[in-house]
Order: structure tokens, then sequence, then C-alpha cells
């Protein structure tokens, strides 16, 4: 993710393809890449994952998640390292090497499914989710800093990319010789936690024997409220990773390496606010787990909506308070994962990788939609015009939050156990395979 994300900060300082920097006094100004250019090289990722979506799916189900996840990870340490020496060379090499970077990106959210599928407890279930999905903010508290110093420091924009390629390669190296599909055939797992992870889960759940029911889960209702959620999440997530650099340095006047720390300072709170949700979603008793779905969803999804809408009124020159209202907006979405990210794994089990498979969709299509409505709002760069862009985003959450709620609940649906005989009409698929 953070070989992705480190170009949402160095689109700042680097100069368009075959533009010579000019250099005058102690600063190098440039053109830098058009505003249909960051539109193209934004959306390649996404057309890039959605791509990789369907070849992850097939590659986790048949081969395991360690083979699919490492073939990701070298795709993007050669991809990101490639950018500096191929980047200035032609922009659709450029175009290129996003591409590829999206088809390992593919591989995010269905590892999170299979992870948790596999390795965590059913009273854990919150815990894992959320800790496997900060990996959006983790990325960006790493890159986003980085990004900023290095742009302003002699070495420049290219060992941004140099250098997270080389630790790719390290953080890959290390999964490959650590992580099993398994924790049965883990040599780190003692007898005592395989019990835990696999106590009161179904013989399916544990050896998932079955072919993947695609239709049965693309026809429940409660996993459609579950990707409703997720892309109204997503389009608002993205808001923040790929434009909270340009609003802080525009609006709030930031130069580029005080941009970088500001930029990292929400997906920070957020990281902090998604391990306690998860935490706590878990550990909390006296209500229903359906309706800590919600609760902790409308936190995520609700909360975010009302900084959004105070984002709106922020005036040129506040950086200050904007950076707090970004920051609480930001930090509200990590009770996604006592969320809509909860309810997948509650709902889908064994097959949680295809609903998160689903999710990773859903993120590529956000990342195609979100700019288009900001670029076709964000004309001039205005306040006025920034008001608008909150606002719309704003009005997304709510929406998507009120159908999850109506959609949602915490029992396992009937294709992920067999011997289910009833189950709620939001649980019940549209279609059901005859077994």
């Amino acid at each position: 993710m953070s070989n992705v994300v480190c170009f949402n900060f160095t689109v700042l300082c680097m100069p368009g393809t075959g533009e010579s920097p000019d250099f005058s006094g102690n600063h190098t100004r440039f053109i830098g890449y058009t505003r249909q250019e960051k539109t193209i090289l934004l959306s390649t990722v996404a057309i890039g994952a959605v791509c990789g979506v369907l070849p992850v799916i097939i590659g986790i189900s048949r081969i395991g998640l360690k083979v699919v996840f490492m073939t990701s990870g070298a795709l993007a340490a050669i991809s990101t390292f490639l950018i500096p020496i191929l980047a200035p060379m032609h922009f659709y090499l450029f175009v290129i090497l996003r591409f590829v970077q999206g088809l390992s990106y593919a591989t995010c959210f269905p590892a999170v499914g299979a992870i948790t599928s596999s390795w965590a407890s059913l009273a854990q279930q919150g815990l894992f989710v959320a800790a496997l999905t900060t990996f959006g903010q983790t990325s960006s508290i790493f890159s986003m800093p980085v990004a900023g110093e290095l742009c302003s420091s002699p070495v420049g924009w290219k060992a941004v990319y140099y250098l997270h390629a080389l630790i790719s390669v390290a953080v890959f190296t290390v999964w490959f010789a650590i992580f099993t599909d398994s924790p049965e055939d883990n040599k780190f797992v003692r007898p005592a936690e395989l019990a835990e992870i696999e106590y009161n889960k179904s013989e399916e759940a544990i050896h998932e024997h079955h072919n993947t029911p695609y239709l049965e889960i693309a026809s429940t209702p409660s996993v459609w409220g579950i990707w409703i959620g997720a892309f109204g999440d997503l389009i608002a997530v993205q808001l923040i990773h790929i434009y909270s650099p340009v609003f802080l340095h525009d609006v709030g006047g930031y130069s580029f390496e005080k941009t970088g720390f500001a930029a990292a300072v929400p997906v920070l709170f957020q990281f902090i606010v998604k391990m306690f949700a998860g935490h706590s979603s878990d550990k909390i008793q006296g209500i229903s787990e359906t309706t800590k779905l919600r609760i902790y969803n409308t936190l995520a999804l609700g909360a975010s909506a009302i900084f959004l809408v105070a984002l709106g009124f922020v005036k040129q020159g506040q950086g200050v308070l904007g950076l707090v209202l970004m920051t609480l907006a930001t930090g509200m979405f990590g009770f996604n994962g006592g969320g809509f990210s909860k309810c997948a794994a509650l709902v889908s089990r064994q097959y949680n990788h295809f609903v998160m498979a689903i999710n990773q969709i859903l993120i590529c299509f956000s990342m195609i939609v979100c700019p288009l409505i900001v670029s076709s709002i964000l004309q001039q760069g205005t306040v006025a015009e920034w008001r608008i862009v909150f606002f719309v985003h704003a009005a997304i959450l709510v929406i998507s939050n009120a159908v999850f709620c109506w959609l949602a609940t915490a029992k396992p649906a009937p294709w992920t156990d067999r011997t289910i005989k009833h189950s709620a009409t939001k649980n019940t698929p549209l279609y059901q395979m005859k077994v």
C-alpha cells in the first residue's frame, strides 16, 4: 500500500515526464503533471487492482495466500523501483508501472479475509479485522512524512521510490519465511493456540472442502449491506488519502515538508482508534453483536460525515483548524473495524476472502470515482469548491451507513454451514444451491 500511497505526495514535488526543472536561486521550479495526467495516474492503479482481483480470488482458492501474496510483493517492489528510472522517459511507461502497482494492490483485502477466516478465533474477529486493515493507515503514517522529508532534501523524490522498493523486498521476504496458509501447518503455533483458534468453528470453516458459493454470497442482502457500507467509507477514505496533502498545502498553507507530517497525523489517529475499536467490539458485553455492528459503523461513517461538513467551513490559512477537523474525521473511520468489516467476517466466515475481494473492487472503484467527483468540483481550488467536495462525501457516508444498519446482522449465513436450516430474511440468499 505504501508503494501506491507515496505517489500521492511525490506528485507535489516531482517534475512531469520529460520536463527539465528550472533552478532559480536555492529553489527548483517545475510545472509537474497536468490535472488530466494526475487523474490518469491515480485511476490506473484502480484499474490494475480491478484486473487483479479475479486472479487473486482464484489463486487463493487453489494455491493459497502465501504464494499469491509473495507474488504481489514482488510486483510491488519491482514496479516501484522502476518508477524513478522510467517515469521521466515517457508518461505511458509511468502509467504501465502504476497499473502493475494496482495488480499487486489487488491482494490486500482478500488477504485480510483469508487470514481472518483461518487464523482468528470467533472471539477475536473484530481485533483481527481492525489490525489487518490498518495497512491503509500505517502506509500513510510512514510514507507521507518520509516523502515530505526526502522531497525537500538533496536526494529528491526518486529516493522515495527506491526506499519503498527496498523495504518491500525485506518485508515480503520475512512474510514468506514465517507465514503459512493454515495455523495447523505453522511450527510456531502450539496445540492450545490451535484449539482456541478453531473453537466453535464448523468443520466447513476449518476444512473448506467445498467450492466457494459465489452466487449465494452475491445474492445475500446482509452482504449487500456490507458492500454498500464499505463503498461509502472507502470513497471518503480516498478523499483523505489522495487529497489531504493538497488541501493542507493549498488551503491550510503548509509547506511541502510540513505537509508530509501534517497529512500523517489524521491517519495516525485513525490507526489508534481502529485498534481500540477492534478490541473493544470483541470485549463489550450486554448488547447484541448486531447492535454493536450498527453502533460502530455509525460512529465510523456518521461521525466522520459531521466532521467533513465542519471541514467545509474552514477558511483560507486556517491550517491548524483544518488539520484538527481532518484528524477527527479520519479517526472516526477507525470504528469500521467493528462495523462493516467485522460484519463481513461474522456473516461470511470461511468465505470472507471473497467478500473482502469485492471490497477490494469497491476500493478500486472509489479510487476512480473520488478523483472524478473532486476534479469535477475543484476547478480553481477555492475554499467554496472544497466545501462542496466535503458536503458531497458527507452525504454519501450518511446514505451508505443507513443502508448498512438496515441490513446488518452478526449471524453466519447458511452457505457457511449447511446444517443451518433457518435464517433471517436479510441473511438468506435469493439464490440457493442444491446440496
